[in-house]
């Protein structure tokens, strides 16, 4: 199976492929230099560890998060965007809520649109689409990030998450946009409570066959890893083990992406899985 990602074709059949974070916001980067020169450097080496993908974010949508203007959006991520595909010959997706960001990005050389409130407002992201032959990742987001996590509440969280996810796929190819350009992302961790992501965890082939396509996750850093275990992890990167083992035993056909902060970890981790594979 192909994602057709504009100029790039990524296969989804073989080893799967990692997206490397790259938030281009103050809060990503403690090393003292400024926020554009930290994310070249970690573009690079997330590129020398294996990274496939590159996702570019200018807003935290982080639950409890407050959202930034578009114009402070813009300038964090352009001006990288511009920089990370005229260096690297790998897909750049962008991480943004907006259609007018997705725009002037796709515009500076971004070949993903990964739409991390797809569930609530692809309808804006539709025009986008139409004109720019660019993949498109539709993750499901309860609410905004400010609110999402007060009280999530489901009757059947797969099947209405799917169903959500399927009505994005409906109007998308009505519009014209073939599936060969979708993922669909059933966004964990986002107005999602620690049960209500173990029961999509294990549902995972049911949701992607539901859907036809494979699934994107995120399951990078994630607090409800630490709360699984009670194991409250002073650090943010303290959490990367938990990730890769999280990753490697999710189903490979149903999940064959994962964003991740720590690429090379996650690398080797899938490497490993796979040669132990029986």
């Amino acid at each position: 199976m192909i994602w057709q990602c504009g100029k790039h074709s990524l296969d989804l059949t073989g080893e799967p492929l990692v997206m490397g974070i790259l938030n281009a916001t103050p809060d990503s980067f403690s090393d003292g230099y400024p926020v554009f020169q930290a994310a070249c450097h970690q573009a690079a080496r997330m590129i020398e560890e294996g990274a496939d993908i590159l996702d570019v974010g200018g807003e935290s949508t982080r639950p409890g998060s407050e959202p930034v203007s578009l114009e402070l959006e813009l300038e964090r991520i352009l001006p990288l965007i511009q920089f990370l595909t005229s260096r690297f010959n790998v897909p750049v997706s962008v991480d943004t809520r907006r259609a007018e960001v997705a725009r002037q990005a796709v515009q500076a050389g971004a070949h993903i649109i990964n739409h991390v409130s797809g569930s609530l407002d692809f309808q804006g992201m539709i025009p986008v689409l139409q004109e720019y032959e660019v993949g498109y990742v539709a993750m499901h987001m309860k609410a905004s990030p400010k609110t999402m996590q007060d009280k999530p509440l489901y009757e059947n969280v797969t099947l209405e998450i799917t169903q959500s996810l399927r009505a994005v796929k409906n109007a998308l190819m009505v519009a014209g946009i073939g599936d060969e350009r979708l993922i669909f992302d059933p966004g964990i961790g986002f107005g999602k409570t620690l049960e209500h992501n173990l029961t999509l965890l294990r549902e995972m082939p049911r949701m992607a066959g539901d859907l036809g396509r494979p699934l994107l996750m995120g399951l990078s850093r994630k607090s409800w890893l630490t709360h699984l275990l009670q194991d409250p992890l002073p650090k943010m990167n303290e959490r990367d083990a938990y990730t890769a083992v999280a990753t490697v035993l999710l189903p490979v056909k149903a999940v064959p992406i994962h964003r991740v902060h720590n690429v090379g970890l996650v690398k080797r981790a899938l490497k490993l899985a796979g040669s132990l594979r029986i």
